[in-house]
């Protein structure tokens, strides 16, 4: 039940907000921030202190929206606002070496108070350049999923563009249309069938129209429309990786309680349960761990909540629970594959790296 579960290292990224995060195997962690850039830790033993990241993987321009790591935990795959998509070679060589500051916000807020600032802390890192680059989208690429042989890409941008890949190719073999942007998506295990969620775009306004649909891959087409069953706009998606399970998260701008994490049934899409307390504020992702009977979901309420499937239970939750909305929420995160370690990235600038197990 993950009673034992505690924070084991915090790293710090400060830059921006660290938007992104994956696991390369069971020891690496990768984040990525608004600003273009990801950074690869190597985790040490349980008990040793917080590392310092050892590779900087530099190129994209603009925010990283979206982190995963090829079944095999070979490469990893980015997603950004500079409407790419990259391919970085985790066994590739560093191409050169560089300095990252992991406090440069901190500098800089005391250099605009006009006060003295801490000293940089300063790590010296690898740097790597993308050994593939997708160009075919227009717009922010918003959405990344794989199947679990890690043979199908499916991607998604801010002009409601879909684009299904042969993963290890590259290459395009199909794209369809949303009426909005691809606000969130996961495809099934089989690569038969996406859960993708929609925003139509207005911006500011909580009250957005949303949809929320189940696509045929193959054919491009809607094999369901979820939109009386799950109303509210949904912010993340995924299956579990035996395809038996599959959950959404509300996100957004709404006040109370209003992260609400809903299971749906993976073939029809029906509606199977809500957990509750959902996240104040609203939720940001949501991700299943290996053992196939938990789910966990992330928050602007800076919270990690860990739910069992089998009845809904809410089991704990992880973080400090700093308030709503604004407060440093984390953004996005991510489990090990060996169910081990949960990675949990904030808008404040850290990577909270918590042990699930003694």
């Amino acid at each position: 039940a993950f009673t034992d579960a505690k924070l084991a290292w915090t790293l710090p990224w400060d830059a921006d907000w660290v938007t992104a995060v994956s696991f390369i195997g069971d020891d690496k962690v990768a984040a990525g921030n608004k600003l273009g850039d990801i950074l690869v830790w190597e985790l040490p033993k349980p008990g040793e202190k917080a590392p310092m990241p050892s590779r900087w993987l530099a190129g994209h321009t603009n925010e990283i929206t979206r982190l995963i790591t090829t079944p095999d935990q070979k490469t990893l795959i980015s997603a950004s606002n500079d409407r790419t998509v990259r391919y970085w070679d985790m066994s590739a060589a560093p191409s050169g070496s560089g300095t990252v500051t992991l406090n440069a916000r901190a500098i800089q807020n005391a250099v605009d108070k006009k006060k003295k600032g801490p000293e940089p802390v300063e790590a010296k890192v690898g740097q790597q350049k993308h050994a593939k680059e997708l160009t075919a989208h227009k717009d922010w690429v918003l959405g990344l999923t794989q199947t679990a042989d890690g043979k199908t890409l499916l991607t998604g941008d801010d002009k409601g563009v879909v684009i299904v890949w042969d993963l290890p190719a590259a290459k395009v073999i199909r794209r369809w249309q949303l009426q909005g942007w691809a606000w969130g998506m996961a495809i099934s295990p089989d690569g038969k069938t996406a859960l993708i969620a929609e925003r139509r775009p207005l911006v500011f306004d909580p009250g957005a129209q949303t949809g929320l649909r189940l696509w045929d891959v193959e054919a491009g087409k809607i094999k369901a429309d979820l939109g009386k069953e799950v109303k509210e706009r949904q912010a993340a998606a995924a299956y579990s990786k035996d395809g038996k399970w599959l959950a959404c998260v509300r996100g957004g701008e709404a006040g109370g309680l209003s992260g609400k994490i809903t299971l749906l049934d993976p073939n029809t899409g029906k509606k199977l349960r809500e957990f509750s307390p959902g996240h104040l504020d609203g939720a940001t992702d949501v991700t299943f761990h290996p053992d196939g009977k938990h789910v966990f979901s992330s928050g602007r309420d800076t919270l990690v909540k860990i739910w069992r499937l089998e009845d809904g239970k809410h089991v704990r939750d992880l973080g400090q629970g700093r308030g709503g909305q604004f407060k440093d929420w984390i953004c996005a995160i991510a489990i090990s594959p060996n169910g081990q370690y949960l990675a949990a990235a904030d808008m404040a600038g850290f990577v909270q790296v918590y042990a699930l197990s003694k």
